[in-house]
C-alpha cells in the first residue's frame, strides 16, 4: 500500500508540471504580442508626432519672410531617407536615382495642388505627407545640383535629420544643414 501512495504521488506531480508548462507559454506568448503592441504604437507614435511637427514648423514659417531656422526631426529608426519634392517644379530624372515613388509621383504631377504628398520617406510613411508649399536649395548636398533647386534627399541616421527652414512669404524654403554653415 506504501508503494501505490508513491506511484499516485508521481502521476500528481507531472500532472502540475505539465499545467505549469502550459501556463508558462501562455504567459510568454501573451508577453510577447504585449510588447510587440507596445513597440509597434510607440513608433505609431514617434511618426505621428514627426509628421505633425514637420507640417507645423514648415507651415508656421512660410509667412515669416526672412526668418531662418534650422530644425531636428526625429522620427522611428527604421527610415532611411527622406526626400522634399517641389511638385510646382518640372519633374526631373535625377529624383528617381533616390526614391522611385517620389520621382513617379512627381512625373504624373501637374503642380503642388494636383497632389497628395511632396515628402516621401524611405521606406514608404504608413501615411501620405504633404506640407505646406515648398521650394528646395539643395547645396551641393547628396549629390544634387546646386542649379536645380527642385528637390532635396537627406540621409536618416539613427532616427534624426536636421534641414534650414528660411520664410519666404508664400513657401518655405528646405536646405541640407550645410548651407547654414556655409
Amino acid at each position: 500500500m506504501h508503494f501505490r501512495n508513491k506511484r499516485g504521488l508521481g502521476v500528481g506531480q507531472v500532472f502540475v508540471f505539465i499545467v505549469a508548462a502550459i501556463t508558462f507559454a501562455f504567459i510568454m506568448i501573451f508577453g510577447y504580442r504585449a510588447i510587440t503592441g507596445f513597440l509597434q504604437s510607440g513608433e505609431e507614435v514617434a511618426f505621428v508626432q514627426f509628421k505633425t511637427d514637420l507640417e507645423s514648423s514648415i507651415k508656421k514659417l512660410f509667412t515669416e519672410f526672412g526668418s531662418v531656422r534650422a530644425e531636428t526631426f526625429n522620427l522611428p529608426s527604421k527610415y532611411s531617407q527622406i526626400c522634399f519634392v517641389d511638385m510646382d517644379k518640372p519633374a526631373d530624372n535625377h529624383l528617381c536615382e533616390f526614391d522611385q515613388v517620389a520621382c513617379t509621383v512627381w512625373k504624373n504631377a501637374k503642380d503642388y495642388n494636383s497632389v497628395d504628398e511632396n515628402v516621401f520617406l524611405k521606406p514608404s510613411a504608413p501615411v501620405k505627407i504633404k506640407v505646406h508649399k515648398i521650394s528646395i536649395n539643395p547645396g551641393d548636398n547628396f549629390g544634387s545640383d546646386p542649379g536645380k533647386k527642385n528637390f532635396l534627399c537627406l540621409p536618416i541616421r539613427q532616427g534624426s535629420f536636421s534641414v534650414v527652414l528660411e520664410g519666404k512669404g508664400d513657401r518655405t524654403e528646405i536646405s541640407p544643414p550645410s548651407v547654414l554653415a556655409s
